[in-house]
């Protein structure tokens, strides 16, 4: 498990080391330098940071000495490298300094939604019944098949296609990767698992829900794509879930509905200029 780690954090390598400057006032007091790269310091406490950022599943090895070590170890590359980078005057390259900002607001953002998320009104059960009630046909599972195709580029040869799989369905898979263009299937015997009707063209989607146990086969089926020979495999009807099962998933929702208005306050309260009147139609 030792090795395993050091594999999963050896990658961070590459990855930028922030400077002293953002460092916590409080942390240099309090965590005990444990190296220093330069004139740059690294804290125990950087280590459980680092530690922290690994999966849960992982974290148990928090207290691990060697274990520490080896993350210490890889944290001492990445400033090593991060300094090379400096001293090459790579952080004054517009794309990289550009990348350095991006990454810095995209840990800013996600902290302060999590800040967020701990600080706004929680979703209550009131409001996940209510929501619903108002929009329980949003979670309807509409009627899905199973089926699988093959693809051609042109009519004649989905007919040849089409007479041997009727001599023998079964054979229909070894066909599919044998002839099928379509390569994100052929390997699966041209399995496209289970699909609503919205979820093809509209061409596709019509034929193969024409399709059932006792008309299996479709005659070729022409779409942008190419021609397509169709086989039904089973079919589900349409499911309305209960409440408890998407009770979760309405939590998030109204979690993020709430998240998104609170953005849109900020969007109305700062002060914001756009300079170029193309970019703002």
């Amino acid at each position: 498990m030792k090795r395993l780690l050091l594999i999963c954090v050896v990658p961070l390598v590459l990855l930028s080391c922030k400077d002293d400057e953002g460092i916590n006032v409080q942390q240099q007091e309090i965590s005990p330098v444990v190296a220093q790269v330069g004139d740059r310091k690294i804290y125990e406490s950087d280590i459980d940071f680092e530690v922290m950022s690994l999966p849960e599943s992982m974290r148990y090895i928090m207290q691990d000495d060697v274990v520490r070590g080896q993350v210490l170890d890889v944290m001492i590359k990445r400033e090593v490298v991060a300094q090379k980078a400096r001293k090459m005057g790579l952080n004054l390259d517009p794309l990289i300094a550009y990348r350095m900002r991006k990454a810095d607001d995209e840990v800013l953002i996600q902290g302060v939604r999590d800040w967020q998320r701990v600080d706004m009104q929680q979703v209550s059960d009131a409001e996940i019944k209510s929501y619903f009630e108002k929009h329980q046909a949003d979670f309807v599972i509409p009627k899905q098949i199973h089926a699988r195709h093959i693809l051609v580029a042109d009519k004649q040869t989905a007919l040849e296609l089409l007479k041997q799989v009727k001599a023998n369905p079964d054979n229909f898979p070894t066909l599919a990767a044998q002839f099928s263009i379509d390569d994100s299937t052929k390997g699966r015997g041209g399995d496209l698992n289970w699909f609503a009707k919205g979820d093809m063209v509209n061409a596709f989607a019509v034929a193969a829900f024409k399709l059932s146990a006792k008309r299996p086969l479709s005659s070729p089926v022409k779409t942008k794509f190419g021609w397509h020979i169709i086989q039904w495999l089973g079919e589900r009807e349409e499911q309305t879930p209960m409440f408890e099962d998407v009770r979760v998933e309405i939590k998030s929702i109204l979690e993020k509905n709430k998240l998104t208005a609170w953005i849109a306050s900020l969007m109305n309260d700062a002060d914001i200029e756009v300079f170029k009147a193309a970019y703002t139609q």
